[in-house]
């Protein structure tokens, strides 16, 4: 792909280390039921760990310009890794409920450090093409992921499973900290934004918002649908031709480095993702379905690895990683929000209708990302949208980001 070394090995670590995050959720509910015998206390360990981490990530994205990298990565792992081996052991539901928000608050924030490390390891005309391959990655996980927690369950069970899964995360993190390049001296670290910058950054919060509600929607949903078709078994097929076409866009995208002007890439994308998603309520049978989760699949790689670049470019460094946290807060309180509500929706009207939260998601997501574009970065060699802002000036304000 073009790449330097060391970026790959940070991008190739990175996802190795999200692999016990990103199917954390599955093995807490899994592992819930199994020690406990409650779903109840299951379902609130998931929904404490989440939220864990939506206290958490922006907290550690501000820590780690201040204190390193290799610091903040090293400590939360360890804490993690503790959280993770005592649900293993915890049969108690509240005390299993205590440890799954202790994992959510100790997740290392290993992606917010190794996409906001990006810019500095490969040349900007390469940097769309870096995080086209970091979501690639992302997609690797929740193609292969379950797929090995199946596995794991399998050989060892719940708890040998969530132990091996926090090994495999911790080894990748302990590399990632290794080979992460340390951070200049933060000399605008205290400087307040400007509003230029802080209207850059909540416009791709924002937006942000409405496409996590719509993939909060899309974990409940698929299943759903897969059950009301009369194979519940399937939904995990779907799921996966689902990852593949995003996989698949990923790819292009990894393999063309960019796609011109990044502003109109990530106007194009999220438009092709709202105008796909009107396919989702019309299919009727699981083969339908697939092929309507495949196109559906294929911009969203590739828009995610366009608003890494925004991102990148809104809150240039020491603050990139708190901003890439704010992301992730979004990102859990839209999963939240379009979970609840589409399911609330779908068992009341069936998923048909319920596919229409969505659409709805992406076309609010749309609205918001035309209405406030004058405030999306244009391309490095293009005029500003929005009023010059010298790059030394244009640091996330503390705590204010997502407000």
């Amino acid at each position: 792909m073009n790449l330097p070394g060391r970026a790959v090995a940070v991008i190739v670590l990175m996802n190795l280390a999200q692999l016990p995050v990103a199917m954390r959720q599955l093995l807490v509910v899994l592992l819930g039921h199994h020690n406990t015998g409650s779903f109840a206390a299951a379902g609130a360990a998931s929904a404490a760990c989440g939220l864990g981490l939506a206290v958490s990530a922006p907290l550690y994205g501000r820590l780690l310009p201040r204190l390193g990298d290799r610091v903040v990565l090293l400590g939360s792992g360890l804490a993690h890794l503790a959280a993770l081996s005592g649900l293993a052991l915890s049969t108690r539901p509240a005390a299993f409920v205590a440890l799954a928000a202790a994992a959510g608050l100790a997740t290392p924030p290993a992606l917010s450090s190794g996409r906001s490390l990006l810019p500095r390891l490969v040349p900007a005309t390469a940097l769309t093409r870096a995080y086209a391959v970091n979501a690639v990655g992302q997609e690797l996980l929740y193609v292969g992921g379950p797929l090995a927690v199946t596995l794991s369950l399998l050989l060892t069970g719940p708890a040998g499973a969530m132990l091996a899964f926090a090994a495999v995360g911790s080894l990748a993190l302990v590399g990632n900290a290794l080979v992460v390049p340390r951070r200049d001296a933060a000399g605008a670290a205290d400087r307040p934004a400007r509003p230029a910058t802080r209207r850059t950054v909540r416009t791709l919060l924002g937006v942000h918002l409405g496409y996590a509600t719509c993939m909060g929607a899309m974990w409940v949903l698929v299943p759903a649908f897969a059950a009301g078709a009369g194979h519940p078994n399937q939904a995990g097929v779907l799921i996966t031709v689902w990852s593949v076409g995003s996989l698949a866009g990923g790819l292009v995208l990894a393999r063309r480095g960019r796609l011109g002007d990044p502003r109109r890439a990530y106007l194009a994308l999220l438009a092709t993702m709202a105008l796909t998603s009107a396919a989702l309520p019309w299919p009727r049978t699981v083969p339908q379905m697939a092929v309507a989760l495949a196109v559906f699949g294929l911009a969203l790689a590739p828009w995610l690895a366009v608003t890494d670049g925004l991102m990148a470019r809104a809150a240039p460094a020491p603050h990139t990683a708190e901003a890439y946290g704010w992301l992730q807060t979004v990102g859990q309180l839209g999963t939240a929000l379009g979970a609840a509500s589409s399911g609330a929706v779908s068992d009341r009207f069936g998923t048909t209708p319920a596919f229409l939260i969505v659409s709805g998601a992406l076309a609010i997501a749309v609205a918001v990302a035309l209405t406030r574009r004058r405030w999306l970065p244009a391309a490095p060699d293009a005029t500003p949208a929005g009023p010059p802002v010298p790059e030394r000036d244009v640091s996330v304000p503390d705590g204010r980001v997502a407000g």
